[in-house]
């Protein structure tokens, strides 16, 4: 269906010279052989598009060689004809044009990896399916929330994310999983049309200039209409049924809600860059990315010392300092309780001999007990040389000057035991290829209060150190959605090649000149539909027919919200087919979609009469 929609797109129309802002054609391409080789190409590559799932290729793949063999045929027409200057001077437009949407985007992808991370989407997915609402509950909220969500976040992480509470809730009821994410759907594409960051489509208008920022804001009403309309319907086939309730709590990580304020205010920088100081949107969202960038830096300080201390202040602290005080206050058997702490504990005499090395820390260290006890050797399997362990210092009642000293990485008072040091550290002898490890020691008295001894108890927290590793920022940054973005750059170059030869003001003449602008916006709608948006919407801004502001939030909106006439006409809809496989399918979306139509038709309706005086 996509091939067709493009060939009916690209080739059911008559030809006429290209007049852009890449700069004017010198001669008129479309009944050229190179020009139908293009052509050819273009829909060949973009025939792969839709089959990514089938055949497993990246669709940047094909777009990319295409764009990449188009601008080759560019060159050598143009070459033809003696002229060096007008392809280059073109298709470094276009880069510019992709330059921009990239560097926004991935800014964009950023913040909500981030966000992610954090286990903001997390939270709230557990906080939902732990309600205990009713199912149409379950499907009014899902629905509100990606209307509303669609317009800060992406509609595909917004449609997964609702997706995920839908099948947590109630993924065994197939009837309910496909309408909820047929309406999930809707309301992602919907609230997307009516922000500029909703949808690239949307983001491309607002980066060319052709609307501005609060305009946008114009659509919400036609966007609430195109969702609710088919919303009202549905629900009427939903029982009040209560699904099981899920018992499930996520709770944010440090820092989740800062990133959120943080993204908030990249948004507010990008929009003042544009609209007060006439620069890219694109250059205030890279600042925005510094922001992330410095706060991050932070997060990784912060997380780098709690998880060295908590993680065994968390445990150990509790469940051993305070017992193993009591048992040698009643003096039990000190020997049978160093050997049932669980966390690796060894404890040394007064003269720094060690008395106790229990059975966790043979494992820890891979040293038997019957090597260790009765040396003074506890440094040996930590450190490259002799010196002065924790206990050691403690016995010895060393100032907080010494014990910084040895310990210059970081070391803190135990707030649970007096007189008890905790600190960490990287022990590469430790293991195959090291350990992190956090420790803490306490002096062991006798009734008159004398230091006899001490205990060291260790925990190793290598694999938190490493989970604590991955919040980074450059780490956030290369798990962008890069096929996408690489997919964008191959939809670009082909359209604005296309666009060189002469197609799109073809098009252009053919559907706003003949059919007439609204008739011709409405039909975006449907075309993106069956041909991905992003082209179409591109097409349309590089053709930059003569219109209203009207007009422009009119194709704006049908660009957007076209794609929910069918499940494969947007990334949303792909997406939750692939989440919800067997339940959210092709043709369970079809039957609904009369009642779709009828949201859309009513949108269009909605958007002629409340903006009128933009028309």
């Amino acid at each position: 269906m996509k091939l067709l929609g493009t060939i009916l797109l690209l080739l059911g129309i008559p030809a006429m010279a290209l007049a852009s802002e890449a700069g004017a054609a010198p001669a008129d391409m479309t009944s050229t052989a190179i020009g139908y080789l293009a052509l050819i190409i273009f829909v060949a590559a973009y025939c792969l598009v839709p089959l990514e799932n089938k055949i497993h290729l990246r669709k940047s793949k094909p777009v990319l060689a295409a764009a990449g063999i188009i601008w080759v045929l560019i060159g050598i027409a143009y070459m033809q004809m003696g002229d060096t200057h007008t392809a280059h001077n073109a298709i470094k437009y276009n880069l510019t044009e992709y330059a921009e949407l990239f560097l926004f985007l991935l800014v964009a992808m950023t913040y909500i990896n981030s966000m992610e991370e954090r286990n903001v989407f997390e939270a709230l997915r557990a906080w939902l399916v732990s309600r205990g609402f009713t199912l149409r509950a379950v499907f009014w909220i899902t629905g509100v929330l990606a209307f509303f969500i669609s317009p800060v976040a992406d509609n595909l992480t917004t449609a997964l994310l609702m997706g995920a509470v839908v099948m947590a809730v109630a993924g065994d009821n197939i009837k309910f999983v496909a309408m909820a994410c047929i309406n999930i759907v809707i309301a992602a594409n919907a609230g997307g049309a009516y922000s500029p960051f909703g949808d690239i489509t949307t983001l491309m208008v607002w980066q060319k200039g052709k609307l501005s920022f609060i305009e946008f804001f114009d659509l919400f009403i036609p966007s609430a209409v195109n969702w609710l309309v088919p919303a009202v319907c549905m629900s009427l086939a939903i029982g009040k049924a209560t699904p099981k309730k899920v018992d499930e709590k996520v709770k944010m990580k440090y820092g989740a809600k800062v990133v959120i304020a943080l993204f908030l205010l990249t948004i507010v920088t990008a929009v003042s860059f544009h609209n007060f100081l006439h620069l890219p949107p694109a250059a205030g969202m890279m600042l925005g990315l510094g922001y992330l960038g410095f706060y991050a830096f932070h997060i990784k300080r912060h997380e780098g010392r709690s998880e060295a201390y908590d993680g065994i202040l968390g445990t150990v602290g509790d469940l051993s300092y305070q017992p193993l005080r009591r048992l040698i206050e009643r003096k039990r058997s000190f020997d049978k309780f160093i050997d049932q702490i669980p966390e690796p504990t060894f404890a040394i005499d007064k003269n720094h001999v060690i008395t106790h090395w229990n059975k966790a820390c043979e494992e820890l260290t891979g040293i038997p007990a019957e090597k260790m006890v009765g040396t003074s050797n506890q440094w040996k399997p930590f450190y490259p040389s002799k010196r002065p362990s924790m206990a050691d210092l403690i016995i010895d009642y060393k100032p907080e000057e010494v014990i910084a000293e040895h310990y210059k990485q970081g070391y803190r008072k135990n707030p649970y035991v007096e007189d008890a040091y905790d600190s960490s550290g990287f022990f590469p002898n430790v293991g195959p290829h090291g350990k992190w490890v956090t420790f803490t020691a306490l002096p062991l008295k006798d009734r008159e209060g004398r230091v006899i001894g001490a205990v060291e108890v260790l925990q190793d927290f290598t694999n938190q150190r490493a989970q604590v590793a991955q919040f980074d920022i450059m780490k956030r940054i290369a798990h962008a959605e890069w096929d996408t973005l690489l997919f964008f750059y191959g939809v670009i170059l082909c359209v604005g090649g296309l666009a060189q030869l002469g197609y799109l003001a073809a098009i252009s003449h053919f559907m706003y000149t003949g059919m007439g602008p609204t008739w011709a916006n409405t039909m975006v709608g449907i075309l993106s539909a069956i041909v991905d948006n992003i082209p179409v919407m591109f097409a349309v801004l590089t053709m930059s027919p003569e219109m209203s502001d009207g007009q422009w939030l009119l194709v704006t909106l049908t660009a957007g919200v076209g794609g929910s006439l069918l499940s494969i006409g947007s990334a949303a809809g792909v997406g939750l087919m692939g989440t919800a496989r067997g339940k959210y399918t092709f043709g369970a979306h079809l039957k609904w979609t009369p009642v779709i139509l009828a949201g859309y038709i009513a949108s269009i309706l909605v958007h002629l009469w409340i903006n009128a005086k933009l028309m």
